[in-house]
C-alpha cells in the first residue's frame, strides 16, 4: 500500500450537518461558517406528479419515503458526497416527535448505512455561538415558537414554553389582509405570501399597535404594489403592511402570546439564573429576521413585566438582546458545525450499535434519565 493511500484512509472526513427544518432544509459541512445549501423541505414526487413536503405524511412509511427522497436530493445534487463515507450531525428541536428522529434514523443507518450519527437539539446549539454560560434562545419556526433556558450546557426541560404564533401565523394574517385590501379572494400560493412578507412587511412599535386596536387611525405607512406573473398587480396596503406580524404579540385569556411564553419561561426556571437570562436573550429563526420584531418584542418583555401577574413573581426590569454571530435563520446549524468540529465525532451512535438495539436516547424516557444503580432504601430500625 502507497503511503499517501494509508494516511488517506486514517484521516476523517468532515461530518455533514443536517437541519431538516418544517419548511427549510439547512445542509452543509462541519467546520464551515454557513450551509452549503438552504432548499425548501420538499422533492418532487413522481407518484403524484407534484412537490410534496416532508413533513406531509400519515403513515411512518410515507415518512420513510418522503426522507429518502429528501436525502438522495441533498446528498447527491446539492453537496455531491457518498453518505458512507461521512457521519452525520442532526439538528433537532427537544419536541421533535418520536416517530420522525426514529425513522428519520432508520433511513441514514438502514438505506444510506452512514457510519455514525450525532444528535443535538437545537437550543444547546445556538447557545455555543454566544460562548455565554446561560442564555434564552427564542427559536420562532414555521410552526411553532420555542423558547428555551440553557443553563450551563443544560436545557432546563421543565421551562420550555412552545406555542403555535411563528411564521404560519403571519402568513394567514397577512393572507386575509390582502384580502380586505383587494376586496377580493386572492387564494395566494404559500411562497408569493412569504415573499410579500419579507419584501414588504414589518413589526411596528407598541404605541402605533395600540392605536390600530383602538381605531384611532394613526398614519400608515406607504402602500405598495405587488406585481404578479399573468395577471394584475395586488395592493399591499402599510396597514397590512404593518399588522402582519401583530398575531405574536396579540394577547389573550391563556397568556399564549411571544412575550408572555418568554416570561413563563424565566419564571419556571432557577430564581438564580432568571437574571442572567433576561440580560442574555436569543432570538432565531428566519422570522427573527422581520424589521423591527426583536425590538418590538423588547418593549414589550419591559410593559409586560410591570403588570400582573408577572409583577410579584419576577423582579427582572432590564432585558437585553443578542447580536448572533451568523445569521438568525442558521443560528443552529452554526452551532452543529462549532459541537461536531470540537467533538470529531466521539459522540456519534454508530451504525452497529443502532443495528443491534434499534432505538434512540431520548429525554422523555426514564430508561435513558433513571439512574443505572438505584439507591436502596434504608432498613426501618
Amino acid at each position: 500500500m502507497a503511503l499517501y493511500e494509508g494516511i488517506a484512509l486514517i484521516q476523517e472526513k468532515q461530518a455533514v450537518v443536517l437541519d431538516l427544518g418544517t419548511d427549510y432544509t439547512k445542509f452543509g459541512f462541519t467546520g464551515e461558517a454557513a450551509p452549503r445549501c438552504i432548499i425548501r423541505s420538499e422533492f418532487w414526487c413522481t407518484s403524484e406528479r407534484r412537490y410534496k413536503r416532508v413533513h406531509d405524511y400519515h403513515t411512518a412509511e410515507e415518512l420513510y419515503d418522503n426522507l429518502v427522497h429528501m436525502l438522495h436530493l441533498l446528498y447527491f445534487r446539492h453537496v455531491l458526497v457518498n453518505p458512507k463515507e461521512r457521519k452525520v450531525v442532526v439538528v433537532e428541536s427537544l419536541l421533535t416527535p418520536t416517530l420522525f428522529r426514529e425513522t428519520l434514523a432508520k433511513v441514514l443507518f438502514t438505506h444510506y448505512e452512514v457510519s455514525g450519527v450525532m444528535w443535538a437539539d437545537s437550543p444547546r446549539l445556538c447557545a455555543i455561538t454566544l460562548g455565554t454560560p446561560i442564555a434564552l434562545i427564542v427559536s420562532i419556526g414555521a410552526r411553532e415558537a420555542e423558547v428555551c433556558a440553557v443553563v450551563h450546557a443544560s436545557v432546563v426541560l421543565h421551562a420550555i414554553q412552545s406555542q403555535p404564533i411563528a411564521a404560519r401565523a403571519i402568513h394567514d394574517e397577512l393572507s386575509r389582509l390582502l384580502d380586505e385590501d383587494n376586496n377580493t379572494e386572492l387564494h395566494l400560493p404559500d411562497h408569493i405570501i412569504e415573499d410579500i412578507k419579507v419584501k414588504a412587511c414589518f413589526v411596528g412599535p407598541r404605541e402605533r399597535a395600540l392605536q390600530w386596536l383602538e381605531d384611532k387611525g394613526p398614519t400608515p405607512a406607504k402602500s405598495v404594489q405587488y406585481p404578479l406573473s399573468g395577471r394584475a398587480p395586488i395592493t399591499v396596503s402599510g396597514r397590512s403592511r404593518e399588522l402582519a406580524a401583530e398575531p405574536l404579540f396579540t394577547r389573550d385569556n391563556e397568556l399564549a402570546s411571544l412575550p408572555d411564553i418568554v416570561l413563563q419561561c424565566i419564571i419556571q426556571c432557577p430564581i438564580d439564573a432568571r437574571r442572567a437570562l433576561a440580560e442574555n436573550i436569543l432570538v432565531t429563526g428566519g422570522t427573527a429576521s422581520m424589521l423591527g420584531l426583536k425590538a418590538r418584542l423588547a418593549h414589550e418583555l419591559r410593559y409586560l413585566v410591570t403588570q400582573p401577574p408577572y409583577s410579584d413573581r419576577l423582579y427582572v426590569r432590564e432585558f437585553k438582546f443578542h447580536k448572533s454571530a451568523c445569521h438568525d435563520n442558521v443560528c443552529a446549524w452554526t452551532g452543529g458545525a462549532l459541537a461536531a468540529a470540537a467533538d470529531g465525532g466521539a459522540r456519534a451512535l454508530p451504525r452497529d450499535v443502532f443495528t443491534r438495539s434499534r432505538r434512540l436516547r431520548d429525554w422523555p424516557c426514564l430508561l435513558d434519565n433513571a439512574p443505572p444503580h438505584p439507591r436502596p432504601r434504608p432498613a426501618n430500625l
